[in-house]
């Protein structure tokens, strides 16, 4: 903050490189302006919000319902679940010109007043350095699995089996029809409980096989880095017919970017985004979603300072010479809070927040340089 008091003071700086007096007026006290006069901005402060926030979505698998029975697992999950969780929120303060606070410099006709200097300092409208744009931006930083999560390998055995079926034929035999049994076979499809069985077989038989491994009588000539290798594949297929019948799980990230300028003062509360467990990070308006409320608890100023800073608010509206205006930034607590508790706190200095007053252009010089605060 003492660098953007500091660019405000080179205007003092440069306009007092002229012996003649220097008026400094409200820009709105102002109806024209001479080709040496110039137009000076003091800064406020914009506080830019990031909330960062993940999806946690869980697949249930196509034989959860018989994983108690067939693997003695419990409670796992038997329909697709999305659940959005707030994991990080930060606040930043940047500066940037005030429209509603505007001055203007009049020099006499012979003061010089470097304008290019003034402009380059991010001082004079039209700003470009000290300017932001207020913009709402969501990002998205999925993952690649959210759209390819499928289970494709249920089972070592064939889906279909043979199945012998016996017919019955009825064919005349002398004056009366016989029931005569046909035996045929036939393709049939196993059923999912089926399928869940030889799942889960197979789930028992890569652990036996993992066992004997490690049996000191197992008969196997793999060692070193060939029984590593052995061990992660049976581990791998175990997961993956694991997740037959608990399921399978991915995350999804986003980020959200607000802005908000205070101009209260005394101390302000407003909504700044709103959210969902099952939608996420929502704008304001999106009524489905929790309010979070940003509140701003400005520290206070002693009331005896009160009468000085009033009279010299009055002055600002006349024409005043050889001094400039300038802001005391006044620091805040900072809040995020979801109605409840608060789940972030910050204290940042805030330029408006703070009173207007002057200092004459002789007292900022010294050694031909800028007096810092």
């Amino acid at each position: 903050m003492s660098k953007k008091i500091t660019l405000i003071l080179l205007v003092a700086l440069t306009l007092s490189c002229s012996k003649k007096p220097i008026q400094v007026t409200s820009a709105d006290k102002v109806t024209n302006l001479n080709t040496k006069g110039l137009i000076y901005a003091l800064p406020r402060t914009v506080l830019k919000i990031k909330v960062e926030a993940v999806k946690n979505v869980i697949i249930p698998g196509p034989f959860g319902k018989f994983a108690q029975k067939y693997l003695g697992i419990v409670d796992v999950p038997l329909k697709k679940t999305e659940e959005w969780k707030i994991t990080n929120i930060d606040i930043a303060s940047v500066v940037e010109s005030d429209p509603t606070s505007l001055y203007a410099a009049i020099p006499s006709d012979d003061s010089k007043v470097d304008f290019l200097k003034l402009c380059s300092s991010g001082l004079i409208l039209p700003i470009s350095r000290l300017g932001v744009s207020s913009t709402s931006i969501k990002t998205l930083m999925g993952n690649n699995q959210i759209n390819d999560i499928n289970y494709t390998d249920l089972s070592t055995q064939p889906f279909i089996a043979p199945e012998k079926t016996t017919f019955y034929s009825k064919i005349q035999h002398d004056s009366i029809f016989v029931r005569v049994p046909v035996q045929k076979d036939m393709i049939v499809e196993k059923n999912i409980e089926e399928k869940a069985r030889d799942a889960a077989d197979f789930i028992f038989s890569l652990r036996k096989r993992r066992s004997d491994f490690l049996s000191v009588d197992a008969d196997h000539n793999l060692n070193g880095e060939g029984l590593k290798i052995a061990f992660n594949e049976i581990d791998r297929l175990e997961q993956e017919y694991l997740s037959l019948f608990i399921g399978k799980s991915y995350s999804e990230s986003e980020a959200s970017y607000y802005e908000y300028i205070p101009n209260q003062p005394d101390g302000e509360t407003s909504i700044i985004f709103r959210f969902s467990n099952s939608k996420g990070i929502l704008p304001s308006s999106d009524l489905s979603g929790n309010p979070f409320l940003l509140k701003s608890e400005p520290e206070s100023i002693p009331e005896s300072y009160e009468p000085l800073f009033k009279s010299i608010g009055f002055e600002k509206n006349k024409p005043i010479k050889d001094v400039v205006y300038y802001r005391i930034p006044i620091t805040a607590n900072i809040k995020i809070s979801d109605g409840k508790n608060d789940i972030f706190t910050r204290r940042i200095s805030i330029c408006q927040y703070g009173p207007i007053v002057t200092m004459p252009i002789k007292f900022m010089i010294r050694d031909f340089g800028l007096i810092e605060f």
